[in-house]
């Protein structure tokens, strides 16, 4: 895993996953899971799904209740959770904390994408929140892919669109699925939770 000091050392293109590496998402998409779930008995683990799809973190929590849905009753949970955390994040989401200032350092100096395994309606709103739309380019979801974290084929499908080599590119992620998956593709990462947003201007490439 690459370290905070190695940050962007010969870097080109930053790939930042979205929900608990740039806002603070995590509360917002446990409370809609257990809302969701509440009706049928299931307690969410967060932890446990975190970085998983909507629809694949959904499935996860019902197996481990012992419990099977026919699929037109799991595509009505999934769409009832993203509709939920869709009604909290227009009350109220902020960037991580050194995360808008770490962001706007690196627009002018690198190009920055994102690989994300919410859903591209919940994901745009949110960047339009905080102000980042348009940033990221591309903005791979889990629209997009047919397998998400911890696949890696949404941090593949970012190399072959912008022709830059795994080698150039860094990944910034919180979680296993997310951390699985870039390793997969073969790209270095940094983990986002130990709060790596300090760079000086000494460090870009």
């Amino acid at each position: 895993m690459t370290t905070p000091s190695d940050l962007l050392q010969d870097k080109r293109l930053l790939i930042f996953d979205f929900d608990g590496t740039v806002a603070d998402t995590t509360p917002l998409h446990a409370a809609a899971f257990a809302q969701v779930l509440a009706p049928l008995g299931i307690t969410v683990n967060y932890l446990s799904i975190a970085g998983l799809k909507t629809l694949d973190a959904m499935q996860q929590c019902l197996a481990g209740a012992g419990r099977t849905l026919p699929d037109t009753e799991m595509a009505a949970l999934v769409s009832a959770k993203q509709q939920c955390v869709r009604e909290m994040i227009v009350c109220g989401l902020a960037p991580l904390p050194g995360v808008d200032a770490f962001l706007h350092w690196v627009k002018p100096r690198f190009r920055m994408a994102m690989v994300t395994s919410g859903s591209r309606g919940t994901v745009s709103l949110a960047l339009e929140k905080l102000g980042y739309t348009g940033w990221f380019y591309p903005l791979v979801c889990a629209d997009d892919v047919t397998h998400a974290k911890p696949d890696p084929e949404g941090f593949l499908k970012v190399l072959q669109m912008t022709g830059v080599s795994a080698s150039a590119a860094l990944v910034f992620e919180d979680s296993q699925a997310g951390f699985a998956a870039a390793a997969a593709a073969g790209l270095s990462f940094v983990d986002a939770r130990l709060n790596p947003w300090q760079v000086s201007e000494g460090k870009k490439s």
